[in-house]
């Protein structure tokens, strides 16, 4: 059984808004930060610039906002109801297919190229794909790895550092190679064995 990854906005987003932020999404991934404009997002919009500002104050809450629309897609509709009808072993294995395939996807890439790149001369900017990228998948996964590790009978002293650790073993080497744009023969078979491996290694450590 597969997860069910979310596609559209939160209810409290009004239309206006999701088109300003799915056209800043576009407007960054085809020119860059420093080459998208407000005038532009909002022509792609099809909205006012005035429109735009009453709602985003500046380019980088844009930035902000399409990182956060990036990482809400890869995050399950319903992780409750997913979570209580799965094994621990299911689960986590599911969740770590979500996660890496979601980081994997092109526009996915392409963000974090463009905040790589931009944080050397604008370190604000790499601060703010921190908070709304990896940060925020922190935020949202570490719940579920703690409610896992408990389930197991296992504690956890520090979950926060847990769960990037957990991401990088079932992420790394493969989201290095992809983002350096080396990509294997077979994506799918490798993000299998990656995660496989990287679990392996996670149980091994924390004696899940």
């Amino acid at each position: 059984m597969s997860i069910s990854i979310a596609n559209t906005g939160p209810t409290s987003r009004d239309p206006k808004e999701a088109a300003i932020i799915e056209a800043a999404r576009k407007t960054f991934l085809a020119n860059g930060y420093d080459g998208a404009s407000m005038d532009e997002i909002a022509l792609v919009a099809g909205v006012s610039k005035r429109t735009v500002y009453n709602r985003f104050r500046s380019k980088e809450e844009l930035f902000a906002a399409a990182i956060d629309e990036t990482c809400r897609r890869i995050l399950p509709v319903d992780i409750a109801a997913i979570e209580a009808s799965r094994s621990t072993d299911q689960f986590v294995n599911e969740m770590a297919h979500a996660f890496l395939n979601g980081i994997l996807e092109p526009d996915a890439l392409a963000l974090r190229r463009i905040a790589s790149f931009e944080a050397g001369r604008n370190p604000a900017l790499g601060r703010t794909y921190l908070k709304h990228g990896p940060a925020h998948m922190a935020a949202a996964f570490a719940p579920i790895l703690d409610r896992a590790a408990k389930r197991e009978g296992i504690e956890i002293a520090d979950v926060q550092t847990a769960i990037y650790q957990l991401g990088a073993l079932i992420s790394e080497p493969l989201y290095t190679e992809v983002l350096l744009g080396v990509w294997p023969d077979d994506l799918n078979a490798a993000i299998d064995r990656q995660i496989a491996t990287g679990l392996e290694a996670f149980r091994r450590i924390y004696g899940m």
